[in-house]
């Protein structure tokens, strides 16, 4: 009980007189040390994610395969077909519009 209340006391002094010399160096002590402390803490809980993570997709690896089902089909044909229309057509609209210029457009700034 005694170190908490002088702790505080302390700080409450500390900060009181912050323009002194000898304050500001305990206020830089302290925010040093907090800093240090706030990073080790990042690190270590990036360090825990991270394993936490690794970990996930390792046990995931090691899963059974389901072979009991039929793999879906990998290639749907009007699909394929759909898409490759879609980039015929912008392909017309490219050329099209490289030989036919559009009108030029002002630039508002101006």
């Amino acid at each position: 009980m005694k170190f908490g209340s002088t702790l505080w006391r302390d700080l409450r002094e500390t900060l009181r007189g912050k323009y002194e010399p000898a304050r500001v160096r305990v206020l830089a002590d302290l925010y040093w040390r907090t800093l240090l402390t706030v990073t080790f803490v990042a690190l270590v809980l990036v360090f825990l994610y991270s394993t936490w993570g690794l970990l996930r997709i390792l046990d995931s690896l090691g899963a059974a395969l389901d072979t009991s089902a039929p793999p879906p089909a990998a290639l749907d044909r009007s699909e394929l077909n759909a898409t490759i229309q879609a980039f015929e057509a912008r392909k017309t609209q490219f050329e099209d519009l490289k030989t036919n210029l559009p009108a030029a457009i002002r630039d508002p700034s101006i």
